[in-house]
């Protein structure tokens, strides 16, 4: 019987790739075949950009209730109460098709009033309610 050069505990020092080969073509692979998906898409068509409306051209027609601060409720440009609301509102909105009413609150009115001045529009015959970002001057 031969004995090899080295003894029975000894470490071989020789490096085995395979290993290491075999990873890097699996991973070749995988990624081949990834790379087509990711570029894959859908075409998707935006509508263009509208140009921005100046809110002081609100149309006459067109229902915009703001709080302003001390809970001063105006619709349109008209300063009323919480009760001369509910009535001006009602009969406005009586023989209307869009009972859309758009609303605005200032920053510093707080949320239980803007909510009770949305209850008063909505209890009025508001069938969809319109939040205005932006404070409408009532100048």
């Amino acid at each position: 019987m031969s004995m090899a050069s080295g003894g029975a505990g000894e470490y071989k020092s020789d490096i085995n790739i395979t290993p290491l080969v075999d990873v890097v073509l699996v991973l070749l692979i995988i990624f081949m075949v990834i790379t087509p998906l990711l570029q894959m898409g859908y075409d998707v068509k935006v509508p263009p950009k509208a140009p921005p409306t100046n809110i002081a051209d609100i149309p006459p027609d067109q229902l915009v209730v703001s709080v302003m601060p001390n809970n001063k409720i105006f619709l349109n440009k008209q300063e009323l109460t919480a009760q001369q609301l509910a009535t001006q509102l009602a009969d406005n909105l009586k023989n209307r098709r869009d009972k859309t009413v758009f609303f605005s609150a200032d920053d510093s009115v707080t949320y239980g009033d803007v909510a009770k001045v949305m209850d008063v529009v909505r209890n009025a015959g508001a069938n969809n309610l319109g939040i205005v970002l932006e404070t409408v001057p009532i100048q």
